[in-house]
Formats: structure tokens, C-alpha cells, sequence
């Protein structure tokens, strides 16, 4: 095949020789049902989805106001690095957890 003319020909040969089949009514059928139950259960967790959002942002808004709060009276007792590392590390447990929690459902 040295020209795009004979490329060509041999395309729509292949072409007219292909003869689409439609899937069965049943497959049909059941494919929507399985849209139709994935949209259902996409519909239902939003709700669920934004509330854990809005936890996470409560929880470490009042996490961080906290730490800010009691950095004076608690810098006797812990330095300001080891309150800030601490909180990190509870902050990043907290999201890890709510974000695993929303992958397993």
C-alpha cells in the first residue's frame, strides 16, 4: 500500500463488511438498572460527603483556637513545638480516619 488511495479503499471495504449488533433488551435493561441504583447511591451520600467536610473543618477550627488559646498557660508545661506537633498529629489522625471512612462506604 504505497498510497493513501488504496489505504482508503481497504478502510471502507473493511467497513462495509462490519455489521453492528445490538445488545439484547435484557442487557439493556439490566445496565440501566445498574446506572439507575449508581445514581441513587451517589444522590444519598451527598449529604454525608458534605457533613464530614463540615466536621473536619469545625473540628480543626476548634482545635486550632484552642491550641491558640492555651499556648500562655501551657507553654510551662510543653514547649510551643511539642503543642504544635501534637496537634498535627491529632489533626492528621482525625482527617485520615474521616477520609477512610468515606472510601469503605
Amino acid at each position: 500500500m504505497n498510497n493513501e488511495f488504496e489505504l482508503d479503499s481497504l478502510i471502507k471495504k473493511m467497513a462495509d463488511g462490519h455489521q453492528p449488533e445490538l445488545p439484547s433488551p435484557g442487557l439493556i435493561w439490566w445496565r440501566a438498572q445498574i446506572l439507575k441504583k449508581q445514581q441513587e447511591k451517589a444522590r444519598i451520600e451527598r449529604p454525608l460527603i458534605l457533613m464530614r467536610l463540615v466536621a473536619a473543618v469545625v473540628c480543626l477550627t476548634i482545635f486550632l483556637w484552642l491550641c491558640i488559646s492555651q499556648i500562655g498557660p501551657m507553654s510551662n508545661l510543653l514547649s510551643q513545638q511539642g503543642m504544635l506537633l501534637a496537634g498535627a498529629a491529632v489533626t492528621i489522625v482525625f482527617v485520615g480516619l474521616v477520609w477512610w471512612t468515606k472510601s469503605e462506604a
